[in-house]
């Protein structure tokens, strides 16, 4: 950060979650940070945080009037692929009307917004997904994260999205990870089945929150940008990897086809790859 640079109050929304988390704490020692949560206050050490409910649009603008932040992250979501399908009247309020009123609170008070969404909103028909292709999600939580990015850029001006790929780390007790799951399962001596026939390009989550910080000192950016990591990989040889780091058994793991599963949501084969100049 530049040390001339005025310090930003600076909202996290879903600071409880996994990437919410380590912005808050990455960003707290540069700005002024407040992190709200829903239903998992969990400890920021050097934050405020307050609870917050994205579907009490009166609630939200309460918090943004009082705290009248500068720059808001919105992190909040319901991203958990099958729930959504299972529950689409869910994802639509979270999803869409909680960003809506997000966002409304962000116009209203001056506040420019980083949102964040998804690589899930891309059907994977090839490699290397960038911001020029045409968004076409297979499954409900793709759809709602879709039109989520569509109402916040159509109603604060100010805004950037970010369409993140598989984050990785370690997460929290009441948020764990898919590295959380996987050290565990691994650990506990059970099999731990990956995918060989789908394609991420996986970002450490404490990289995503320092690109997050960067942009804060970038005003003037604003438009679509996807974020992922350098190496297109399938979800087995991530976990072969992740075994050679930390010294665990890779006998554990069980490579399987994405269709052997029957799971209620269809996934993308392929991820996208890091931005290019956005839009």
């Amino acid at each position: 950060m530049d040390a001339s640079a005025p310090m930003q109050r600076v909202l996290v929304i879903g600071a409880s979650g996994f990437l919410g988390r380590y912005i808050a704490l990455h960003l707290k020692t540069q700005q002024r940070v407040m992190g709200s949560y829903h239903a998992h206050p969990i400890p920021l050490a050097g934050c405020a945080s307050t609870p917050l409910d994205i579907m009490d649009e009166r609630g939200v603008r309460a918090t943004f009037e009082t705290f009248h932040p500068h720059v808001v992250i919105h992190t909040a979501a319901l991203g958990d692929v099958d729930q959504c399908e299972a529950n689409p009247d869910a994802a639509y309020r979270v999803n869409v009307q909680g960003t809506e009123h997000v966002a409304r609170a962000a116009a209203a008070v001056g506040a420019r917004l980083i949102h964040i969404s998804t690589d899930q909103i891309y059907d994977g028909s090839r490699a290397g997904c960038d911001e020029a292709d045409e968004p076409r999600p297979l499954m409900v939580y793709g759809r709602t994260k879709l039109e989520g990015e569509r109402r916040a850029a159509a109603i604060c001006g100010d805004t950037v999205i970010l369409r993140l790929a598989l984050l990785y780390g370690w997460g929290s007790i009441v948020r764990p990870s898919f590295s959380d799951w996987l050290e565990k399962g691994l650990r506990e001596g059970r099999e731990v089945p990956l995918f060989i026939d789908q394609y991420r390009t996986p970002l450490f989550v404490e990289q995503g929150a320092e690109v997050i910080g960067q942009l804060l000192q970038e005003p003037g950016i604003r438009g679509v940008f996807n974020l992922g990591g350098g190496e297109r990989i399938s979800r087995y040889a991530f976990g072969l990897k992740f075994c050679d780091m930390f010294a665990l058994p890779t006998e554990q793991l069980k490579p399987i086809a994405m269709d052997s599963l029957g799971q209620r949501a269809r996934r993308p084969r392929d991820s996208v790859r890091c931005c290019t100049s956005g839009r």
